[in-house]
């Protein structure tokens, strides 16, 4: 009996575990403004590597842990592919933040326009908020499942979800916005510079789309 119930109702639920693995994707995140501002002053930013590599191994305890449940659980409010599904593109945001941080280590920019600094730094600034933003739809599947699906957490989900396309959108054109920046110096930068330039900010565009990834597939999931 006892293992009867246990598969029914586990001692930790996946969407807590959702919720707790998405958290080390927001610390990730959250460092991606820190990372740009060391980066721009000249500083070593390789230090971060090594505390998302942290996060990324917290990350991965949880992410066994989920595994683990679902082998068990008899009934659960949504398929186990969905809940790996989403913990999978959460990691690849971890994964993603610690390949930028790596990349920045490999070149030094010399003599970059402040403008395209404060560019790269307003979009790393957004890239983090739509982090923040899927960390908040992921506590909120968490709602919403224990609200037995009420068309009020439904809701609030679906704003959050507004908020991060929208996000996703300014992401995207502040990012073209600054290649062409960035390709107007063809002729005052160093032509390698001006391709690593362009790259960080293609990574960073890239770490907004898979913030947007999980949000797409929990409003999947609740409707």
């Amino acid at each position: 009996m006892k293992r009867f119930i246990d598969r029914l109702f586990p001692e930790i639920s996946p969407t807590k575990l959702l919720s707790e693995h998405a958290e080390f994707c927001f610390k990730s995140g959250k460092l991606i403004p820190e990372i740009l501002n060391s980066y721009f002053e000249g500083k070593d930013v390789l230090k971060y590597s090594e505390e998302i590599d942290k996060y990324e191994s917290q990350a991965d305890g949880i992410k066994t842990k989920l595994r683990e449940i679902y082998t068990k659980l008899k009934w659960s409010y949504f398929d186990r592919i969905d809940a790996l599904e989403i913990i999978h593109n959460q990691d690849t945001i971890i994964d993603a933040v610690d390949d930028f941080v790596k990349v920045l280590t490999m070149n030094k920019v010399e003599d970059c326009p402040e403008e395209i600094i404060l560019k790269i730094k307003d979009l790393g600034n957004l890239v983090y908020g739509s982090i923040k933003l899927m960390k908040m739809s992921v506590d909120e599947l968490k709602l919403v499942v224990e609200s037995d699906f009420s068309p009020e957490e439904i809701l609030k989900e679906d704003n959050i979800t507004f908020d991060v396309e929208f996000d996703e959108s300014s992401t995207d054109k502040l990012g073209i916005e600054i290649g062409r920046l960035i390709f107007k110096q063809k002729n005052n930068l160093n032509p390698v510079d001006l391709i690593f330039l362009n790259n960080i900010v293609i990574l960073l565009m890239k770490i907004s789309d898979k913030a947007e990834n999980v949000v797409e597939r929990i409003r999947m999931i609740i409707r």
